[in-house]
């Protein structure tokens, strides 16, 4: 029961994590369609060209979402591999650890 109580915990954590890391930085998404709404929305600011830049804005968002979300997974899975990895093969992160010189433990 222990285990399953770390392992949820550690799912939470990097869930979260993998969250904010992805929704940190911004997203640059470049569509012809929505530079062109923009555009004739500047030359002519009429209800046709400002109801076109509202539907392509929301279709802009919708692909900066959809990337933010993919990032928090791609994050998510690459921090769970690193953390079943260490946990995994303990001795070979301290093993290459002593080959480097390094000590493993401050004295």
């Amino acid at each position: 029961m222990r285990r399953i109580g770390r392992l949820l915990a550690q799912l939470v954590i990097t869930a979260v994590l993998a969250t904010a890391l992805a929704f940190l930085p911004p997203v640059f998404v470049h569509r012809h369609e929505y530079t062109k709404a923009v555009t004739d929305y500047v030359k002519n600011p009429s209800p046709e060209n400002d109801a076109v830049l509202r539907v392509e804005r929301a279709k802009n968002q919708r692909v900066a979402l959809r990337t933010h979300i993919e990032a928090a997974g791609v994050l998510f899975v690459l921090m769970n591999a690193g953390c079943f990895v260490a946990r995994r093969w303990p001795g070979v992160l301290s093993t290459n650890a002593e080959i480097r010189g390094m000590p493993l433990s401050p004295d």
